[in-house]
Order: structure tokens, then sequence, then C-alpha cells
């Protein structure tokens, strides 16, 4: 009987043990993840830079093009109804691309300035692929 008890708390011991490199190795795994994630990000944000800067440009050549157009005279009669209709309605389309690009640059920024979201968010879906892995290899039992 004493080793019975014996064998079972060594088999005990011995299972403690493996679980506990598991959880070591899956952590490590884990955390290189992790630290491939925050160089991809890092670079992704030296990336977002120039795009940000040419977002400004492009916003600047908008704004230009709609004063141009403004600018035409439609109530000193050169222009039939139909064109400054027409001209309106570029104008109104130019103020919808602006404000579309106003808020993609707003993004940009927000992005450039607070990486910690992105990180956080990253290292959450990897987590949660670690977590389906210790699942599926969970599931590698043979069945009784």
């Amino acid at each position: 009987m004493a080793k019975t008890l014996k064998d079972l708390v060594l088999a005990l011991l011995n299972a403690t043990l493996v679980l506990i490199a598991l959880c070591l190795f899956l952590g490590w795994k884990l955390a290189s993840s992790v630290d491939n994630i925050t160089t991809s990000f890092s670079e992704n944000l030296k990336i977002v830079t120039p795009l940000r800067e040419e977002a400004q440009g492009i916003r600047g050549e908008l704004a230009a093009m709609r004063s141009d157009l403004a600018a035409i005279p439609v109530d000193g009669g050169t222009l039939d109804s139909a064109t400054a209709a027409r001209i309106a309605e570029a104008l109104d389309k130019l103020n919808a691309v602006e404000d579309k690009l106003q808020s993609t640059q707003a993004r940009f920024a927000e992005m450039a300035e607070s990486p910690e979201m992105l990180i956080e968010q990253a290292i959450d879906l990897s987590a949660d692929a670690v977590a389906d892995r210790v699942k599926d290899i969970r599931g590698c039992v043979p069945e009784t």
C-alpha cells in the first residue's frame, strides 16, 4: 500500500512538472509572439507617418480646388443653370471627400500617437490564438 501511494505521489509530481514545463513553453512562445508583433507595429507606424503627411497635402489640394470652383462666377450670367448645378454638385462631392480624408487623417494621427491600443489588441489576439492552440492540444487525448 505504501509503495502504491509513493508511486501515485511520484506520478502526480511528474504530471505537475510536465504541466509546468508546458505552461512555461507556451508563455515563452506568447512572449516571442508579442515581441514580433511589437516590432511589426513599430515598422507599420513608420509607414503611417508619410501617409499622414501625404493626406495633409491632398487635403490642401482639395481645399484649393474647392476655392477655385467656388470662385467661378455663377451670378454674373456667364454660366447656365445646368453648369452651375454641376459645379455645386462637384463642390458637395469635394466637401464629402475632404470630410472623409479628414476623418482618415485623424485616425492616422490617433494610431501614430497612441500605438498602445494597437499593441494591446494584437496581444489580445495572440493570447486568444495561443489559447485556441492549447485547447486543440488538450483535445488530443485518447478516448476512453
